[in-house]
């Protein structure tokens, strides 16, 4: 069986398997117990087949213990963290297991800013749930519920009221995304209609049944690659069921990769905000190219703990203008404290509009570094600390970091190993001057970790 994976990023388990009903019933009430405000609590949810079965048994938990709640429906994840702020929620839940695959779903929880909640809450959570310290209440005290079927809509507006997109009027650009049947299929259609912009779908169905893998990677990505190398478009995107991750595919069908996707829109960000002393921050298995797109502005890189919540934190402390992960997850705190794929589909479209160049022409321009990223599965979280005390065996002569797992400094480039927060496997980053390299660097890796 499958070990629950339950990190601050989230709780994701194996439907039929390991996570059911009962359990996602107990995270609410322990949610709601810990949420104390009596502010209102928003669910929502990806378009995974298991949607309903698990947003009910959250609603439900959540009335059990007293706490209101507002259903948004099918929405991406970053939709929920937008309708916190617009209804002074007291926090959020949506159900979804982001870019794993198919047999999985998950929640991840929120707290009143629109933010995951940080290792502190977490583990004041965890007692609650752990100890089952719930706080149920009587039948006259039980929640209520209520719907609000326009939060995409108010995601979208709130993304134009800060984005100035009247370059796109009149651009005819024409554009291919890859939704994969996941939530980006409800929220692309109004934001490309309200844009003006058209666009052709691939795997269109909101209906979670997958027609690739979820985690949008090269290697996932043929279909939208193939269909680009017709050149009938003029920009690529693809997204994760949940729609916070954003990959860009040239009008040829390059794939210019997940960090290069991130360097693409921050570039733009930083250039429009124009501000002396701007900070950027990335977290730690993000590639070197965000640091040279943030000199180039004059910006400094600052970097946290893999983990959405980790960067948020680091963004809030820092005033940080923009930040993101290497996975193609733009956060631009203008907007929101989380990846957002709607935000990076208009930064993206914005900055080729404005400079009337290709894809491949903007990024040709960047220094070329290559990003290997492997993962090897192991049976149990406690296999993994053995593993990274033989890499820093290894390079115990070199600068390493320690503050999530382990990562080498070398001379062309570096290596970073650590365990998942949202699936029972080791991750493997590499990234060298050249393709040759990182491979030799990998295989020099997994024969010390062997």
């Amino acid at each position: 069986m499958t070990k629950l994976m339950m990190t601050t990023s989230g709780t994701r388990g194996v439907v039929g398997e390991n996570l059911d009903p009962i359990l996602t019933c107990k995270i609410a009430m322990a949610f709601g117990t810990f949420s104390v405000s009596d502010k209102p609590i928003i669910v929502g949810g990806d378009t995974r087949t298991s949607h309903d079965m698990y947003k009910r048994s959250v609603i439900a938990g959540l009335q059990s213990v007293g706490r209101n709640v507002i259903d948004i429906g099918m929405v991406p994840t970053p939709t929920v963290q937008q309708m916190i702020r617009k209804h002074s929620a007291a926090g959020g839940v949506v159900v979804t297991a982001s870019h794993n695959p198919i047999i999985w779903n998950g929640i991840k929880l929120m707290n009143e800013t629109g933010s995951f909640l940080d290792d502190a809450q977490h583990n004041t959570f965890l007692d609650i749930l752990d100890n089952q310290k719930f706080d149920l209440k009587p039948w006259n005290l039980i929640g209520t519920v209520t719907e609000d079927n326009y939060a995409i809509d108010d995601h979208i507006d709130l993304i134009l009221s800060k984005i100035d997109t009247s370059v796109l009027k009149g651009s005819g650009l024409n554009v291919l995304v890859d939704v994969n049947h996941g939530a980006g299929a409800l929220a692309d259609p109004p934001l490309f209609k309200k844009l003006g912009i058209n666009v052709t779908y691939l795997y269109g169905e909101p209906d979670g049944k997958f027609s690739h893998p979820p985690e949008p990677n090269k290697a996932n990505l043929s279909g939208l690659i193939e269909e680009m190398k017709t050149c009938n478009y003029d920009i690529g995107f693809s997204q994760d069921p949940d729609a916070d991750r954003l990959v860009i595919v040239g009008n040829t069908g390059e794939f210019i990769g997940e960090d290069v996707s991130l360097a693409f829109c921050i570039d733009y960000i930083l250039e429009k905000e124009n501000k002396d002393g701007q900070d950027v921050v990335v977290n730690l298995s993000t590639s070197n190219i965000i640091e040279w797109v943030a000199k180039k502005h004059g910006a400094t890189t600052h970097y946290s703990k893999i983990g959405e919540t980790n960067v948020t934190q680091k963004i809030k402390e820092l005033g940080a203008i923009v930040g993101g992960e290497g996975n193609g997850g733009v956060m631009y705190p203008k907007i929101g404290w989380g990846r957002d794929s709607l935000t990076g589909i208009v930064v993206a479209l914005c900055r080729l509009a404005e400079t009337k160049k290709t894809v491949e022409e903007i990024v040709s321009d960047y220094p070329k570094y290559h990003m290997l990223r492997e993962k090897i599965q192991v049976k149990s979280r406690d296999q993994i600390q053995s593993v990274l005390d033989k890499l820093k065996s290894k390079y115990s002569e070199e600068k390493v970091c320690t503050q999530d797992g382990v990562k080498v400094y070398l001379e062309r480039g570096w290596i970073q190993v650590r365990a998942s927060n949202t699936e029972p496997i080791v991750r493997i980053f590499i990234e060298a001057n050249t393709k040759q390299q990182a491979e030799n660097w990998f295989a020099d890796v997994s024969l010390a970790i062997s």
